[in-house]
């Protein structure tokens, strides 16, 4: 049961990296948007230009909406369960045999969150409340969140790998040298 809380307490992690990503993506997005009106439209006279810039508030929850659901199907489908906060929590959206997710599963758990989403945001807690601990986005695309399948061995950059075969081989050399000069 412990190693079941930790997956929850990562899950939370994860989501939350992830919708700073998403938000913080999507003020860029809206900043760039803002200057290109002023740059393209400083002919327009100002009512038009304040008028287009107050629609912004529509148009930045159209975007946050859009970036968030390209966001998470993108990225689930696209990198084999993981996002960037999963990955950086060692967490992988799997199939129910375990194995890669599709499209499709991919497309139902990011709209799981606009569901969870529109009904208050109560549902996001869905896993702390049930027994067998699944979110809505499990349960709507027949998935489940699991710790990576990476050896231990297999993790790091190439850099570290290699530094690590480095040492390996200095040892052996090593080793070797001593068992010659016995």
């Amino acid at each position: 049961m412990k190693t079941e809380n930790s997956i929850l307490k990562k899950r939370v992690y994860a989501f939350t990296i992830d919708l700073s990503i998403i938000v913080v993506a999507n003020y860029f997005f809206m900043a760039s948007f803002t200057n290109f009106i002023q740059t393209v439209f400083f002919h327009f006279p100002i009512r038009v230009q304040i008028l287009l810039i107050n629609k912004m508030a529509m148009l930045s929850s159209i975007s946050l909406m859009s970036l968030t659901f390209a966001y998470f199907s993108l990225f689930y489908f696209l990198t084999n369960g993981r996002t960037m906060g999963k990955s950086l929590m060692g967490l992988q959206v799997k199939n129910i045999d375990g194995n890669e997710i599709s499209l499709k599963q991919a497309l139902s758990r990011a709209a799981s969150y606009f569901v969870c989403a529109i009904t208050g945001s109560f549902l996001f807690a869905l896993s702390f409340i049930r027994k067998d601990e699944k979110s809505l986005a499990d349960i709507f695309s027949d998935s489940f969140v699991d710790h990576e399948d990476v050896p231990q061995k297999a993790r790091g950059t190439e850099f570290q790998l290699k530094l690590i075969q480095a040492e390996k081989s200095l040892n052996q050399t090593e080793t070797d040298s001593e068992d010659k000069a016995a």
